[in-house]
C-alpha cells in the first residue's frame, strides 16, 4: 500500500478514538450527574489581568480567590474547565486591550 493510504487509516484511527474517548468520558459524568454523586467540584482560582492602556503602558489587576466550579472528568463540559486543569492551573491571566477595536487593522507592536 502507498504512504498515503497508512497516512489516511491512522489519521481516520486518530479521529475515531479520540471521539471514543471524548464520548465515554460524557457518559460517564453523565452518570455521575444523574447518579447525584461527584460530578462537579470548586476550584479556589486567581485572576490576573493586564490592561493596556492607550499610552502603551501596561496596569496590573489582581483579583482575590474566588472559587470556581467545574467538572470532575478529563475533558470540559457543560462550558466548565476539568477540576485536575484548575488544581494544577490556579493562576489564570488575561490580557485586556483598552485601545479602540477595527476589525480591518490590527496595530499592536
Amino acid at each position: 500500500m502507498p504512504a498515503g493510504k497508512y497516512f489516511k487509516r491512522i489519521l481516520g484511527t486518530a479521529v475515531l478514538l479520540s471521539a471514543a474517548v471524548w464520548t465515554f468520558d460524557w457518559l460517564l459524568l453523565r452518570h455521575k450527574v444523574n447518579a447525584d454523586s461527584d460530578a462537579f467540584g470548586e476550584v479556589q482560582v486567581r485572576y490576573r489581568f493586564a490592561v493596556h492602556l492607550k499610552n502603551r503602558q501596561i496596569e496590573q489587576r489582581n483579583e482575590k480567590p474566588q472559587p470556581v466550579e467545574c467538572v470532575n472528568s478529563f475533558f470540559p463540559h457543560y462550558d466548565e474547565s476539568p477540576c485536575w486543569y484548575l488544581r494544577r492551573h490556579p493562576n489564570q491571566s488575561e490580557d485586556l486591550d483598552s485601545g479602540p477595536w477595527h476589525f480591518w487593522s490590527d496595530d499592536r507592536p
